[in-house]
């Protein structure tokens, strides 16, 4: 009879604190009320030019004349056609671009970063200290004087033209950051691997970097993002507009599209989003994790 007294008396607890905190969350949203509208409002008003832009992209010119800002039918695909044929290899720029500078940036960040944070040598804090202050400097006052070395080193119209400024221009960040990181794993682990006869290469291909995942990922996601949206230096450097990337390529859609096609330049526009989309639906879980991770705290 005790037990089932207590068990009783348990699950009226119980469903007391389930009404209670039912009718707590009930309050806190009719009190948050306001707040809740407002956000939709503004989350509605954020994906409407992107709505109107993937709907303009399947109208033709005749749609569009009849209903420019109403859903018409049926779609016309062939704006994609044309808009491809001409993206295609401003796409392919991109690519290379994007794979080319990221790699350099992640490979001389990682090994900076690592020799910061885990060797002891006389002005260690000195190159600290002058990385950091780099990330005060707009990139913006470098372009003149780094378009000027680009030339005298005969990079212009070139791959690594592109390649090395881009993936300089990311270095004090990232570098920073790894730094961060890799100075706070216990100091442990490395002593492990020494007595078991790693060298230091091994320490950092084998404890370091898959520890240094997440935040690798959040650094990669975001150096492809600021590459596949610059335009400024591409333009600078790159005489040959058959070497532009897709941002350029866009600008150049308008003329290149016969009979000023817009149904074709707004497919366009989708086409050169549809990878980054595509990046951070396939690597957002890993680049939340990086940021929530602790990483990033300088």
């Amino acid at each position: 009879m005790t037990t089932k007294t207590v068990s009783n008396s348990t699950l009226a607890v119980q469903d007391q604190t389930e009404q209670q905190h039912t009718a707590n969350s009930w309050f806190t949203f009719h009190g948050d009320w306001p707040i809740a509208i407002i956000l939709t409002i503004l989350g509605v008003l954020t994906f409407i030019p992107l709505i109107m832009l993937l709907e303009l992209s399947f109208k033709s010119q005749q749609q569009m004349a009849d209903a420019m800002w109403l859903p018409s039918w049926p779609l016309y695909v062939k704006n994609y056609v044309k808009a491809w044929s001409v993206m295609q290899p401003y796409m392919v720029n991109s690519f290379n671009f994007s794979l080319g500078a990221v790699t350099i940036s992640i490979v001389c960040s990682v090994l900076s970063a690592y020799v910061l944070a885990r060797y002891d040598f006389p002005g260690r804090e000195f190159f600290y200290i002058a990385i950091l202050a780099l990330l005060m400097i707009p990139g913006v006052l470098t372009l003149i004087t780094a378009f000027v070395v680009t030339v005298n080193l005969k990079l212009n119209n070139t791959y690594w033209g592109v390649w090395l400024p881009l993936a300089a221009g990311a270095q004090a960040f990232q570098i920073i950051v790894l730094r961060t990181f890799f100075a706070s794993l216990p100091g442990e682990l490395f002593e492990a691997g020494r007595i078991d006869g790693a060298s230091e290469s091994t320490m950092l291909l084998r404890i370091a970097l898959p520890l240094a995942k997440p935040i690798l990922s959040t650094l990669i996601v975001l150096q492809i993002l600021s590459v596949w949206n610059e335009f400024i230096w591409p333009i600078m450097v790159l005489s040959d507009p058959t070497q532009y990337p897709a941002i350029l390529g866009i600008l150049r859609l308008g003329s290149l599209v016969t009979d000023h096609d817009p149904g074709a330049m707004y497919a366009g526009y989708v086409i050169s989003g549809i990878p980054l989309l595509l990046l951070f639906a396939f690597t957002s879980r890993s680049f939340i994790r990086g940021l929530t991770s602790g990483a990033i705290k300088m």
